[in-house]
């Protein structure tokens, strides 16, 4: 009985643990920042497991898939998780270059797309690279077309517990609460 006990809280303990790691961090990049080539980083603290979400926001135009294409990549511990375009204002279609991590994504109101990724870490910590890229000339596109035309912000980037982490909280929870409910009736 003793050793169930003993099994009980750790389990609880863990499930406490795995549940309290997620961390919400806003985070929007400085117009003064935009240039042909953008990155902005951010470190988000999480389980080991997470699904990484955000959103995306186009001001202006940015361009789909045209002629003046815009290229958004996201990079987490050096791993590139998401390539692509979308239709944020300035035409042209949406497509998705590279998603080898199963990233979904649906479009908000306004000039915003909603993601969620599928992560993990060794330690909890991921550090989080946004670039927007302005297709070259030599590439036979535009290039950059300036503030006035082109901007772009992430926010609400956080590090949200998969529901396996959910669901081994509220296992462990209950177990408390049923020692606990178990020892009040040995006490009366």
């Amino acid at each position: 009985m003793n050793m169930t006990k003993k099994f009980a809280a750790a389990f609880a303990a863990l499930a406490l643990t795995a549940g309290a790691q997620a961390t919400v961090v806003p985070f929007t990049t400085s117009t003064g920042e935009l240039a042909t080539d953008v990155t902005a980083e951010k470190t988000v603290t999480g389980g080991l497991t997470d699904d990484l979400s955000f959103v995306l926001t186009g001001y202006a135009t940015l361009d789909g898939q045209n002629f003046y294409e815009d290229d958004f990549s996201l990079v987490v511990n050096g791993a590139t998780l998401y390539v692509g375009t979308f239709d944020l204002g300035g035409g042209g279609a949406d497509a998705t270059y590279f998603n080898p991590s199963g990233a979904t994504f649906t479009f908000g109101p306004g000039k915003t797309v909603n993601f969620l990724v599928p992560v993990s870490s060794d330690d909890g910590i991921y550090k989080i690279d946004f670039t927007y890229t302005s297709l070259s000339k030599a590439s036979g596109h535009a290039g950059f077309q300036g503030l006035g035309d082109e901007g772009w912000g992430v926010s609400n980037v956080a590090a949200v517990p998969e529901p396996a982490s959910v669901a081994l909280l509220l296992a462990g929870l209950g177990m408390v609460g049923g020692l606990a409910r178990r020892r009040a009736a040995r006490q009366a």
